[in-house]
């Protein structure tokens, strides 16, 4: 029996021109992987879309609770400093607050992709910033992290010492994210590395040696579809809750057995 799954995508952005025209749009991009992902799990994704940047619209909250019309609510990632105030931001972090209690916590989960990710983070008491470190490349061009692990949620990825929380799950099993893109395919990440070179934002020594890993490495090493089949899976309720992990305060390094150790 095929199991149908209703999500909801909150729009944080819209890509590059160089990337829109040759892969299209976010909806275009997380309709396309999770579509991948869900193929041999028997799961037909239907979507909504909505534009919280410019148009600022939201699910119904009447969908959410009483009508149960979405499983979950995906916010994708942006440009965007998640640690801003600006108001659109502010609107998406008191929207993220109020799903995260009742009804609406027991009705749907909720999936953070990159900005969407630290968006979770600062709703539920975490703390985001630039990354002193600087920038990052792992099917993800980012500058900004989480700093500081919410109260409730458990570590799942890191690549310390540079990002030390790279994912999240909540204690609740409402919440999980990731710090990457695995809607990206990888010319994605090319693109956007030759641009914000070219423009001066991202150092040049760092991206050329960046698109060389990305010329070089094999493929098949990607881990996206693999990745957004166990938000499918999330979402479904087959994911066990993990124990706890540690998180220094004083490095922030995480510790524990939910922890993957990534390359920067």
């Amino acid at each position: 029996m095929v199991q149908k799954l209703h999500l909801a995508l909150l729009v944080c952005d819209t890509p590059k021109p160089e990337v829109l025209e040759k892969y299209g749009d976010y909806p275009r991009m997380f309709t396309r992987i999770f579509e991948q992902a869900s193929a041999d799990r028997n799961v037909e994704i239907t979507w909504e879309y909505f534009d919280v940047v410019h148009k600022q619209e939201y699910p119904d909250l009447r969908d959410l609770a009483d009508n149960k019309t979405f499983d979950a609510v995906v916010i994708t990632g942006s440009a965007a400093s998640a640690y801003k105030d600006e108001p659109w931001i502010v609107k998406l972090v008191e929207y993220v607050c109020m799903l995260r209690s009742e009804p609406y916590k027991s009705n749907v989960r909720l999936v953070g992709i990159c900005f969407g990710h630290q968006i979770i983070a600062r709703a539920c008491g975490g703390h985001c910033e630039k990354n002193p470190n600087g920038w990052e490349r792992v099917h993800q061009v980012h500058q900004d992290h989480v700093k500081e692990l919410p109260s409730g949620f458990h570590s799942l990825a890191t690549t310390a010492p540079h990002t030390p929380i790279h994912a999240l799950v909540s204690d609740d099993n409402q919440c999980i994210t990731i710090q990457g893109h695995p809607e990206f395919r990888r010319d994605v990440a090319r693109i956007l590395l030759r641009l914000r070179r070219d423009a001066g934002i991202v150092p040049e020594d760092y991206a050329n040696c960046q698109l060389e890993k990305l010329d070089h490495e094999s493929e098949s090493a990607d881990d996206d579809v693999w990745l957004v089949g166990k938000f499918v899976d999330f979402i479904l309720g087959r994911l066990p809750l993990p124990t706890k992990d540690q998180v220094s305060p004083d490095t922030g390094a995480v510790r524990g057995p939910n922890v993957r150790i990534g390359n920067d």
